[in-house]
């Protein structure tokens, strides 16, 4: 459905979308609040060194922050059935990882780690769309 909405929103034309999920929030380019967040809700952005090999969160854990690498590399790997590790990919200084857990209250479906010494800041979705978010806007999503 989201995919679908994405595809009817354009240059000449807006889509808004009313909704009491705040897992749809960090899609919509553009968010207008109908009534005030209480203060304080929000965890606060947490800054992570890490040693190599350090893991930031690992797999089939519920997720509430998604990840933003200051410096160093982290590698996504997913554990296999057979115990065998699958290297999903690495990722770099001023990207982004762990996104999906939190937005959509899934299990985390890879373990994160550092390939490296590296510094990570984990930000609430809220926190992470308000400082990373798109901003153009062409789909918008109102909380009530």
């Amino acid at each position: 459905v989201l995919k679908l909405l994405r595809t009817l929103a354009g240059p000449d034309r807006a889509v808004i979308v009313a909704t009491h999920d705040e897992r749809l929030l960090p899609l919509a380019d553009r968010i207008v609040e109908l009534t005030p967040r209480a203060a304080g809700a929000e965890t606060p952005p947490r800054r992570i060194e890490l040693k190599a090999g350090d893991v930031v969160f690992n797999q089939g854990e519920a997720g509430d922050l998604i990840y933003v690498v200051d410096s160093g590399d982290v590698e996504i790997v997913r554990t296999r059935a057979d115990g065998t590790e699958l290297v999903l990919g690495r990722i770099g200084p001023g990207r982004y990882f762990g996104e999906l857990a939190p937005l959509f209250g899934l299990r985390r479906s890879a373990t994160a780690r550092a390939a490296e010494a590296s510094v990570v800041t984990g930000y609430s979705v809220r926190d992470f769309r308000d400082r990373h978010g798109p901003k153009t806007g062409d789909l918008i999503a109102s909380a009530t």
